[in-house]
């Protein structure tokens, strides 16, 4: 998980959230792959912990996208939570092509 790692590292390095994110390797209910909710002035990001490294990088920048977009995407994949999400999935892709050492 030296990879998953180094992306929760870079996100809240230089995609942060309005609010401070914690991340957690969990269990997640059934039907879902990840969760972001906002908890105590928080978010709450939970990640599946049966979930292979590549699909809970791919979950994480899902969800790290609702904390950026919220409230506007709270339940729901809006105009904003897209927005979102290619910034940070473009954020991703720009470190990881560019650092050898994930490679």
């Amino acid at each position: 998980m030296k990879t998953y790692q180094y992306v929760v590292r870079l996100l809240k390095a230089k995609c942060p959230a309005t609010l401070p994110v914690s991340v957690r390797r969990v269990r997640v209910p059934k039907g879902h792959d990840g969760l972001c909710e906002l908890k105590e002035e928080k978010f709450l990001i939970r990640i599946d912990k049966n979930l292979l490294e590549h699909e809970a990088i791919e979950t994480l920048l899902h969800e790290w996208a609702h904390a950026i977009a919220w409230p506007e995407c709270e339940h729901h994949h809006s105009d904003e939570w897209g927005k979102a999400y290619s910034r940070v999935y473009r954020l991703f892709l720009k470190e990881f092509l560019e650092n050898s050492e994930l490679n």
